[in-house]
């Protein structure tokens, strides 16, 4: 086969240059990512005094060091970093695979061909047009709102999005008014807040929580993100790494989103019950709440209701999608049992790691290792009281 020549004589021309065209395309990526790790630093709206440098070379931003308490002398090494964390376990999973979960729609469709119960999707939204699904027809977002039922609640997504940005509550509340994300607004109004929306969005019909869910917050869907990953040493099985309760409260209502303030409490994986409640910090200090903090609801201690039910759900769906080795399951506990709210790549590590460090459990940190994301604790000390305890290798 002939060689192209104007492509065999550039490189020629690059061939002596190949080393700087590599280290300016490595230092370009360096430069990229540094400014990442900046924004994030800076979404934390707090003075210099109050920011941690000392641990930004560790790989930990500010927040994060107060979150995880590491002035407190909780040891770094055990913690996922948020250089790994945005860097780095973002590609556990294939980025072409990584395109369905992304994909709300897809994800729906997927769920919905594996039985694995999910949210009734009842149509699509795009360029001011609601179209049915899957049933056939459309009609303009502001006929689509007045034909709403009274109490009827329905969610509006965008297709692409994590931490819960770009997501919609509409309830119709009256025949002229719908609470869009707990505002009282006219048909105009309501349909404005769409019209000017250009990326399409997917329409799911509103859950109705358990009641003891509801207990914890009853202005919000208080969700479990369940983390999952598969264990390289025992066939690739898939196993349960950790769960959190989220919960929402006054400032992230009427969502449970941790970024916006909302609380987390973790899920003991046998019995189900949950910890103490903590949130991003504000300040330079991190709370802790055993109930909650607007409307003094129990939460230390409190068990979640259906829990088997919930983790049969989601290592069910993890075995089902086996090639998605890692993935950050959102759970609904409905009166009727748990549903497979989203699946995502971005699995809210620190959510997590505010109440125990993911590197502690060694199937973990084994498939970390072997995923790129690497850790000093390479050794186990001899266990105490049957709970084995990593160590940090000689430096």
């Amino acid at each position: 086969m002939t060689k192209n020549p104007a492509r065999a004589a550039l490189t020629r021309i690059r061939a002596p240059f190949g080393w700087a065209f590599r280290k300016y395309r490595a230092a370009r990526v360096l430069q990229i990512a540094l400014k990442k790790l900046w924004r994030k630093e800076m979404q934390w709206d707090v003075p210099l005094s109050k920011r941690r440098p000392r641990w930004w070379l560790k790989g930990f931003l500010s927040r994060s060091a107060v979150l995880y308490e590491l002035d407190e002398g909780n040891d770094p090494n055990r913690y996922v970093t948020d250089v790994h964390r945005y860097f780095r376990t973002k590609n556990m999973v294939h980025a072409r695979l990584q395109d369905i979960i992304n994909n709300k729609l897809s994800t729906h469709l997927l769920l919905r061909s594996m039985d694995i119960r999910s949210p009734e999707l009842i149509g699509v939204y795009s360029r001011g047009l609601v179209h049915f699904f899957p049933e056939e027809g459309r009609m303009p977002v502001a006929d689509y709102l007045e034909a709403m039922e009274h109490g009827e609640t329905v969610f509006f997504k965008v297709l692409a999005g994590a931490e819960g940005n770009n997501i919609h509550a509409v309830e119709k509340t009256s025949d002229t008014t719908w609470a869009l994300d707990g505002v009282e607004r006219n048909r105009a109004s309501a349909a404005s807040v769409f019209t000017r929306e250009t990326k399409p969005m997917i329409i799911e019909r509103g859950l109705v929580q358990h009641p003891e869910q509801a207990a914890l917050f009853p202005d919000s869907v208080n969700t479990l993100r369940v983390l999952t990953m598969v264990d390289l040493e025992n066939n690739s099985e898939p196993f349960i790494a950790m769960a959190v309760q989220r919960i929402g409260c006054r400032r992230s209502a009427p969502a449970d989103n941790w970024t916006r303030g909302g609380l987390s409490a973790r899920v003991d994986l046998e019995t189900g019950t949950l910890s103490r409640a903590t949130r991003l910090p504000d300040d330079d200090k991190k709370e802790w709440f055993d109930r909650h903090p607007d409307n003094g609801a129990q939460i230390t201690g409190v068990p979640v209701p259906l829990w088997q039910e919930v983790r049969e759900l989601v290592l069910h769906s993890a075995r089902s999608l086996s090639f998605m080795e890692y993935i950050g399951w959102d759970i609904v506990i409905s009166p009727d049992g748990p549903v497979v709210l989203e699946a995502n790549i971005n699995t809210g590590l620190n959510v997590m790691q505010s109440h125990a460090p993911l590197f502690d459990d060694p199937r973990v940190r084994n498939y970390y290792s072997k995923r790129g994301v690497k850790t000093r604790l390479l050794a186990e000390a001899p266990a105490e009281n049957g709970v084995s305890v990593p160590v940090a290798e000689e430096a």
